[in-house]
């Protein structure tokens, strides 16, 4: 029995050949395929865009973000009157401090000027304190609002404990400047 379907889908196989075989034309002659044309690039036109915005021949580097501070230098006269007039008395008599020293060791920064430090640090020599008198002259001046005779800024200047620490001096400075 096995044998009979294994024959009889033999049969159909054979027969579903030659069938495949008969239907089939003679056979063709080779025809050359044609071949596609070659793409051409597309034109395209530019439009005018009107939101577009109109940019010089070359364009300008774009700003680099600086966070550096880009007020008076730190320790200068500039600087040091502009914190008198602002009323840091203490900051504006460090600053005077880190001036007063920066010709004798330039390489001090504010870090390195402290209230409780002694003035004699500072005032290593007499262009040290000339440049002291003079940060300080100028910005008591500022702060008063009003001009300060020379003998009078003398007076005040000889009232600053020699000995003493910036701390003392910043007293010293704002008793003066309250009119004590």
């Amino acid at each position: 029995m096995k044998m009979q379907s294994h024959s009889r889908a033999l049969a159909c196989v054979a027969l579903a050949l030659a069938l495949g075989a008969c239907s089939q034309s003679a056979p063709r002659k080779a025809t050359v395929a044609a071949k596609p044309a070659a793409p051409k690039p597309a034109v395209v036109v530019p439009q005018p865009d009107p939101d577009a915005v109109v940019q010089s021949g070359m364009a300008e580097p774009s700003p680099v973000f600086d966070e550096q501070y880009h007020g008076p230098d730190q320790g200068s006269l500039e600087s040091v009157t502009a914190l008198f007039a602002r009323g840091y008395i203490e900051s504006a008599m460090r600053e005077t401090m880190l001036a007063a020293v920066h010709n004798d060791y330039p390489l001090l920064g504010m870090r390195d000027v402290r209230l409780t430090d002694p003035v004699s640090k500072f005032l290593t020599s007499s262009h040290a304190a000339t440049t002291a008198h003079d940060y300080l002259y100028a910005g008591v001046q500022r702060r008063l609002g009003r001009p300060l005779s020379p003998a009078q800024w003398e007076q005040i200047w000889r009232g600053l404990p020699q000995q003493g620490r910036v701390s003392d001096w910043v007293k010293q400075i704002k008793r003066v400047l309250a009119g004590r």
